[in-house]
């Protein structure tokens, strides 16, 4: 039996309030955001926001090794040791992480994007150069 999981944390990150939507199924770890805007949100406006945006929510795919894996019991004290040493070198929840690998795959994409439109521009530029060269030696 599959089981499904979501959440939705509503976070402040001045100036704006912010909802982070988590979902995991299988081993498939998903995450999404939306702005709220400078005011604080009701209740009614974020069950609102649940029952009809939900299809409009743009989730961001990650593949979650901790999910694919059985856990196997843990000393508490090597959890704890294991634990502090994450926060240490981690900022930020895993949602967040998630997001800003998002955001670097886009700025990636955006940039391949940027580069290949310039090297097609300059090859139109370069083709105009050649046939107004020809033309000009044609002796008209």
């Amino acid at each position: 039996m599959d089981t499904i999981k979501s959440s939705l944390t509503i976070v402040f990150e001045p100036p704006f309030y912010k909802a982070i939507f988590e979902r995991s199924f299988d081993s498939v770890y998903e995450v999404g955001q939306l702005n709220l805007g400078p005011a604080e949100p009701k209740t009614r406006d974020i069950y609102h926001l649940v029952n009809t945006s939900w299809a409009k929510i743009h989730f961001f795919r990650q593949a979650d090794s901790s999910l694919a894996l059985a856990p196997t019991r843990i000393n508490p004290k090597r959890r704890q040791r294991l634990a502090r040493k994450a926060i240490a070198h981690q900022l930020g929840t895993k949602a967040q992480r998630a997001l800003q690998k998002q955001r670097e795959s886009n700025k990636v994409a955006h940039q391949r994007h940027l580069q290949l439109s310039k090297q097609a521009k300059q090859a139109q530029q370069f083709s105009l150069r050649q046939a107004k060269k020809l033309a000009k030696h044609k002796g008209h």
